[in-house]
């Protein structure tokens, strides 16, 4: 009987908070994702990491990120927060992928942040987010198993 070797799916986190961030990494890959991490939208688009081989890919920065995403076969879903390191912040990011257009446009985005504000929050919404989270209204494993289940719905 042969085995069927499921791919990771690779989820680019995008959060400025240094501590968090190496603890979403941590959580996500327990849970069997990939990640990558940045901490500005400037990191996003313009490092080098789409060229690393792991899971998980984290950003500081929007300009990192869609550099990230221009060098990266796949990614299945961003984590993004709203306030990021930089000039620009996360709807900066999602209005710049959208722009982009291409096979990037549709990646399910997830906003985690602890930012509450209705026109915010509409904002994001708007532009298509798959969901947004008030980081204090929700446990990380929690967000975690929920974007699992929406990526697994995505597949079905």
């Amino acid at each position: 009987m042969k085995k069927q070797i499921e791919q990771k799916k690779i989820i680019l986190v995008i959060e400025d908070e240094q501590s968090l961030l190496k603890v979403v990494n941590a959580r996500l890959e327990k849970k069997g994702f990939g990640v990558i991490t940045a901490r500005s939208v400037d990191q996003v688009f313009n490092s080098g990491l789409g060229k690393k081989g792991f899971g998980v890919i984290t950003a500081n920065s929007i300009k990192q990120a869609l550099h990230y995403l221009e060098n990266l076969e796949k990614i299945d879903a961003i984590w993004l927060d709203h306030n990021l390191l930089g000039k620009e912040d996360g709807l900066d990011f999602v209005k710049k992928l959208k722009a982009n257009g291409g096979r990037w446009e549709k990646i399910p985005i997830f906003v985690v942040s602890n930012t509450e504000n209705s026109k915010t929050i509409q904002s994001y919404l708007d532009l298509g987010v798959s969901k947004y989270y008030v980081k204090s209204n929700h446990r990380l494993d929690e967000i975690i198993k929920d974007i699992n289940l929406s990526l697994d719905n995505l597949k079905a």
